[in-house]
């Protein structure tokens, strides 16, 4: 992506649990989900469970900015659901980048 881009960062955070360990990586979402909601900055963050996998858990992220992502990226309940994902998890957090298309 180019430094010209202005527009919402948009983010798709892909974690896929453990076997035995999906239950925990859910019950660390809470607190994560609520201090980040309230973030400056912070337009959208919704977790999704996976239908046909019910291990895979997908957070839709939208960020009003770069600088607004960065901030949460320092975060101190980022970085511990982080570390804590990181025992729970196959791969850790698995993060794609998007920005709208704008047609």
């Amino acid at each position: 992506m180019t430094d010209r881009h202005t527009g919402p960062i948009v983010l798709v955070a892909r974690m896929k649990a453990r076997p035995g360990k999906e239950q925990e990586l859910r019950d660390a979402l809470p607190a994560l989900v609520a201090a980040t909601r309230q973030e400056d900055g912070c337009l959208t963050y919704v977790p999704h469970q996976g239908l046909d996998d019910p291990g895979l858990l997908v957070m839709h992220e939208v960020w009003q900015s770069e600088e607004h992502l960065r901030a949460h990226s320092a975060s101190a309940h980022l970085r511990a659901f982080a570390e804590r994902a990181a025992e729970l998890t196959v791969n850790g957090i698995e993060i794609e980048r998007l920005a709208e298309i704008e047609l």
